[in-house]
């Protein structure tokens, strides 16, 4: 799943599109019909196995509001948090029983709080029809939203899910941006369902090497296992690193931060990772030694070893990976535009 320009009258319009790589319809791309608009087109969006889509289209107040579909069927609005202006679903459990995502609101001092969300299906009876609905909830923030909180004069007061799984704990973030100096503050977190709602933990960083403790968690397995990146940063520059976290079932217990190797075997560059599936292959970019970014795969039994996807072009990145062990991503070659690309990794 992704995003894609497609045809109209007059001109293109923005899309979630989609492309099956096995069965009878492999490389045929479909769409979703409904334009996404111009904002929140690039924070996510998945499939789950029942092949229910998740995504945003444009609202009519011109914000994106999360929504789900459908391939050949009607889709159906997921609503925004309060009186909310827009909302995004970003990620789906394979059961398809839980959508994460966030809902935003532009206040009157010309700044955004972003409340991180996740939906839950429930089946309810529709003239004696079983029919499936969806129930919001808003996820806590344990406080750490609070001005200074986290960072020195830092409000973080975006949050949202990236990932979930099919006990339906959340891997996702906390952050803040300053546009006038281009600077982000950003925390990994985790919520664990418990009996009366979600209870979230900050994932930990190795605040002995990071001095700038920038965490972030992109995705996560049945398994508990949690992906993204850490940044380290000296007097003259920052590197982001790919980081690897385990929690377990009932959020009692999570593991220290595992810093992943890097293709180019230092702690320079850009390295990212992106996706986790449920055997333990991770996906993401990495720099090789002569700066490149190449899509990288790793293995949680092995944080130690780095490896080339084999992706074509000059650059290229792996942002997913499914059970099968197709994992999924960009390239980019020349002056050309970027492509999608799939490989078997096994």
């Amino acid at each position: 799943m992704g995003w894609g320009d497609v045809p109209v009258e007059n001109g293109t319009e923005t899309r979630m599109i989609g492309v099956p790589l096995l069965g009878c319809k492999a490389g045929q791309w479909f769409e979703s019909g409904v334009s996404i608009g111009e904002d929140w087109t690039g924070d996510g969006g998945g499939i789950s196995n029942t092949g229910l889509i998740v995504g945003n289209i444009m609202s009519s107040n011109g914000w994106p509001e999360a929504y789900a579909w459908m391939p050949n069927h009607a889709g159906f609005r997921l609503g925004k948090y309060r009186d909310d202006d827009g909302s995004a679903a970003i990620a789906i459990s394979h059961s398809g029983t839980f959508i994460v995502g966030n809902s935003g609101k532009l206040l009157d001092d010309g700044t955004m709080r972003v409340t991180p969300l996740v939906w839950t299906s429930k089946f309810i009876w529709d003239n004696g029809r079983p029919t499936l609905s969806w129930e919001m909830h808003a996820l806590p923030t344990g406080g750490l939203e609070k001005p200074g909180a986290v960072f020195e004069g830092i409000t973080l007061n975006f949050w949202g899910g990236w990932g979930v799984n099919d006990l339906g704990q959340i891997a996702g973030d906390g952050w803040a941006y300053d546009p006038a100096l281009d600077e982000y503050w950003e925390i990994a977190v985790a919520w664990t369902p418990t009996r009366g709602g979600w209870k979230m933990q900050r994932l930990p960083h190795q605040s002995a090497i990071a001095v700038y403790p920038y965490t972030e968690a992109l995705a996560m397995n049945n398994r508990g296992e949690i992906v993204g990146d850490y940044w380290v940063c000296n007097d003259e520059e920052c590197a982001a690193l790919p980081a690897l976290w385990k929690i377990n079932a009932a959020g009692t217990h999570i593991g220290p931060l595992t810093v992943l190797a890097t293709l180019s075997g230092l702690q320079q560059g850009w390295n990212v990772a992106w996706g986790i599936n449920d055997a333990g292959d991770i996906v993401g970019v990495s720099n090789d030694a002569d700066w490149n970014w190449l899509a990288t795969r790793w293995k949680t039994k092995d944080a130690s070893t780095a490896t080339v996807l084999g992706f074509p072009g000059d650059w290229s990145v792996g942002f997913a990976v499914n059970n099968f062990g197709i994992a999924v991503g960009t390239y980019g070659l020349g002056d050309n535009p970027e492509q999608a690309v799939a490989i078997a990794i096994r």
